[in-house]
């Protein structure tokens, strides 16, 4: 689905003498051979960075939002680290003397987007790994906050949500009818959308206690697997500046998307991994995960550089999922 989008920022273009300045804090006296962008994100710079004499590259991760959102990527990393496949952070600071702002030098992953890999699998290749996705994403919710919101640089809730019904219905009318959605949605659409949140979105608070780590682009953009003698497998997990204290239903809408979720057997054998690896969900997970998931539909359509390709997905899902 992601392939029709298109970033709302430019790529940060840097050559190689500047890529050693930002390289050299964690590998002193380091040659760059090369800079290249890495496919995949559409918010940040993400550059591979090949140093003379080392065979395996580097990341060099340019944040292009806010600086808080990246301390709490670095913090989340750090907490993650031996618990979820996440890379080692090497160097990072708020500030760097060649874009300006936040930087970090990442241990790179060798791997490929599950979104690129798991349709063309074999069924049972491609169920083996949709365990191990589970199993990945049930450590990820076993992180409990006291409270659902928004996490600061020290992983405190610093600002409380309502991850349940009446959060849905309020975050709906926010974008939708305060925001710049609805007029992109259409009115029909919009009222269905909040009569579907009105009459279903109380589902949700089933599965809101205790709050839990949420990656909230958990996609197959952000999941990287390889394969070995055991076949294919998670290799890492990127992206954590949008994480939160949320529910569980909110990272199986977003990985559940198309083509993912229309995989025949994928979602059950998610499911599966999950269970095994200790994960609670209710019978009813994928609705509540589809009604969740509405939530990010609508904050994409609020945006105000939201892409062609977004809204036009955004309206496709949001349909599909209001009137089934």
């Amino acid at each position: 689905m992601r392939d029709a989008w298109t970033r709302a920022t430019p790529i940060l273009e840097i050559d190689a003498e500047a890529a050693e300045i930002l390289v050299a804090p964690a590998i002193a006296g380091a040659r760059v051979v090369e800079v290249a962008p890495v496919s995949g994100g559409l918010a940040n710079t993400n550059l591979r960075v090949r140093l003379a004499g080392r065979e395996t590259p580097l990341l060099l991760r340019l944040y292009q939002r806010s600086p808080a959102e990246a301390r709490k990527e670095w913090a989340l990393h750090s907490l993650l680290a031996g618990r979820v496949p996440v890379p080692a952070i090497l160097h990072a600071a708020e500030s760097n003397p060649v874009t300006g702002g936040p930087y970090a030098i990442v241990e790179w992953i060798e791997g490929a987007h599950l979104g690129r890999v798991a349709p063309g699998l074999p069924a049972d290749a491609r169920h083996d790994l949709a365990r191990d996705i589970g199993r990945v994403l049930a450590s990820i919710h076993a992180i409990a906050f006291p409270t659902s919101g928004f996490l600061d640089a020290d992983l405190n809730v610093f600002q409380p949500i309502d991850a349940g019904g009446e959060g849905l219905e309020g975050f709906l009318r926010l974008c939708l009818v305060d925001g710049l959605g609805g007029d992109r949605l259409g009115g029909e659409l919009t009222d269905a959308a909040l009569a579907f949140a009105r009459r279903e979105g109380h589902r949700l608070d089933a599965w809101t206690r205790p709050a839990r780590l949420t990656h909230s682009d958990f996609n197959g953009s952000n999941v990287l697997v390889s394969e070995s003698g055991s076949g294919w497998r998670v290799a890492a997990v990127l992206d954590w500046e949008f994480a939160f204290a949320g529910a569980p239903f909110f990272d199986f809408g977003n990985l559940l998307r198309p083509p993912l979720g229309d995989l025949e057997g994928f979602a059950e054998a998610v499911a599966t991994g999950y269970a095994q690896a200790g994960g609670a969900m209710p019978e009813d997970w994928r609705t509540l995960a589809r009604i969740g998931d509405l939530t990010a539909w609508a904050d994409f359509l609020n945006r105000a550089d939201a892409t062609p390709g977004v809204i036009a997905d955004a309206r496709r899902m949001i349909e599909r999922t209001v009137r089934p």
